[in-house]
């Protein structure tokens, strides 16, 4: 599923069985964090990250992913994208259910 804009909802919930599924909740979360003393853990966490945020932007169409580039980590994307995309609580999202209803 590719973020397209319109397809928040759907597109959040494939990264999180994605991402979650190999154990790395965390990354999205922010609860794993870059260990601050230099060595392998340092190491293992930012090739974590880079491939999550690999995952991320390569799951987002391309007009979308060109701004989430110079984003530091993969908890930032994810929190900007939901910030951007979900609507949450919005009046636009409460008109659409109020539309289905």
């Amino acid at each position: 599923v590719k973020l397209d804009g319109t397809n928040y909802l759907v597109w959040s919930r494939a990264c999180k069985f994605s991402i979650g599924s190999h154990g790395y909740k965390g990354f999205l979360t922010g609860e794993t964090t870059k260990p601050i003393e230099a060595g392998p853990s340092q190491e293992k966490w930012e090739t974590t990250n880079y491939l999550l945020m690999s995952y991320l932007t390569s799951s987002m169409d391309l007009g979308i992913s060109r701004g989430y580039m110079l984003l530091d980590t993969a908890a930032v994307i994810w929190k900007t994208a939901e910030t951007t995309y979900s609507h949450v609580g919005s009046k636009a999202q409460r008109y659409e259910i109020r539309k289905k209803i």
